[in-house]
C-alpha cells in the first residue's frame, strides 16, 4: 500500500486566533481550498468545533469522498480518516505559531495511504501540490 507525505510552512499576515478559526470552519473550506468541492460537518464537539466531517475532493488522480475525525488544540487542528473510497488512511495536522501580533506561521503536514497504482514521482507531485495549494489558499484567503 503506497504512502505519500508532504509538509509546507507559510507565514500568514493574520493573528493566530483568526487563522485557527478559519481552519476550524471546515464547512467553509471549499472557499479557500480549491481541491475541496464539498465539506459537511456531521458531528461537533460541545464547544462547537468539528468532530466528524464528510469531504468531497478532487485531485489529478480523480474525485474522492471520505469522512474525517478531527482533534483540536490551542495551536492547531488535526484529523484522521474514518472512511474513504480511494484512500485507506489519511493523517494531517495544521500547527500554528504566533510570530507577531498579526502574523502566524502555519505548517500543514499531510500523509495519505492509498491503493492507487501510480509511479512514486507522480504521487509525490500530487501530494506536494495538494499541500501547497492548501496553505497558499489559506494565505490568500486571509490576506485579501
Amino acid at each position: 500500500m503506497p504512502t505519500d507525505h508532504a509538509a509546507e510552512t507559510v507565514v500568514v499576515a493574520a493573528p493566530l486566533e483568526q487563522v485557527l478559526a478559519t481552519i476550524r470552519d471546515v464547512a467553509s473550506q471549499p472557499v479557500w481550498v480549491k481541491e475541496i468541492l464539498e465539506a459537511e460537518v456531521l458531528e461537533k464537539f460541545d464547544d462547537g468545533t468539528p468532530s466528524v466531517a464528510h469531504i468531497k475532493a478532487t485531485a489529478p488522480v480523480g474525485t474522492d469522498e471520505y469522512t474525517l475525525r478531527y482533534e483540536h488544540s490551542a495551536d492547531g487542528m488535526g484529523w484522521s480518516l474514518v472512511k474513504g473510497r480511494l484512500q485507506t488512511a489519511q493523517d494531517a495536522i495544521y500547527t500554528l505559531h504566533s510570530l507577531a501580533k498579526a502574523e502566524t506561521e502555519v505548517t500543514f503536514d499531510l500523509t495519505i495511504h492509498h491503493n492507487l497504482p501510480l509511479p512514486g514521482f507522480l504521487r509525490g507531485r500530487v501530494i506536494k501540490g495538494l499541500v501547497h495549494n492548501n496553505v497558499q489558499g489559506l494565505k490568500e484567503f486571509l490576506e485579501p
